[in-house]
């Protein structure tokens, strides 16, 4: 019999993975770097769950932490979002197609918004612009929020440090980047994972239309948002 290694799934708040951790059977709890790594299945699926806290640091860490100690074959973060574009509604979902850093800023030296640089030792460094996510994932995702809630989306997913609650930043990521939502964690997980060659998946439920409203939407529909992840990935993991 093949065991497969799990698959990690990281949110930011304990209202983005309270559901999912009472949903675990048979879990263990460890800590590293203070963050709680939840082990268990999920659907008959072995799953490491964890809370990483808001940004990209937080994510990042919490991320790498996760890929060294428990090898994941996938590492999905799940969490609430900014919807950004006019077809994009609050209670939707998006599922990233890729994810762009969009406050990674080396402009004056010439290079766009948004270039990472990442280190490969023994050959050369590599910019990177869109952080890829697993087409196959995001196939599933999709398909299966497109089954339960109808209203998905598949595109760009901005990440920066800074909760956008302004109209004009969202019309901007929107036009340079294509964006359909904004966000704080996914494209360091992204990275992360990137870096160390393991697929990712970004999957969002929007709360809020990352503009002036955005601070009074955000507590309102985060809980909804949240549910609808969790069915969401209880019917897509044995698939993934």
């Amino acid at each position: 019999m093949v065991v497969k290694r799990p698959i990690g799934i990281i949110g930011a708040m304990e209202s983005e993975v309270e559901a999912l951790l009472s949903n675990l059977q048979g879990t263990r709890v460890e800590e590293e770097a203070g963050l709680a790594f939840h082990r268990g299945t999920l659907e008959g699926v072995q799953c490491v769950i964890a809370e990483c806290g808001p940004g990209k640091v937080n994510a990042a860490v919490c991320a790498q932490i996760m890929l060294l100690k428990y090898k994941p074959r996938l590492v999905i973060n799940v969490g609430v979002a900014g919807g950004v574009g006019a077809q994009v509604h609050v209670g939707d979902l998006v599922v990233a197609a890729a994810c762009v850093q969009y406050d990674f800023d080396t402009t004056a030296m010439g290079d766009p918004l948004g270039t990472l640089f990442i280190r490969h030792h023994g050959r050369d460094s590599e910019d990177i612009l869109l952080l890829p996510c697993c087409e196959k994932a995001a196939g599933v995702l999709l398909e299966e929020a497109r089954s339960i809630y109808g209203g998905a989306h598949f595109g760009v997913v901005c990440t920066g440090d800074a909760f956008v609650a302004d109209r004009e930043k969202g019309r901007f990521l929107e036009e340079k980047f294509q964006a359909q939502a904004v966000e704080m964690e996914g494209g360091a997980i992204a990275q992360a994972c990137y870096m160390n060659g393991v697929r990712c998946a970004v999957l969002r439920a929007i709360s809020d239309g990352a503009n002036d409203d955005s601070p009074m939407d955000f507590p309102t529909f985060t809980k909804m948002a949240a549910e609808k992840t969790t069915k969401l990935l209880r019917a897509a993991l044995p698939r993934l």
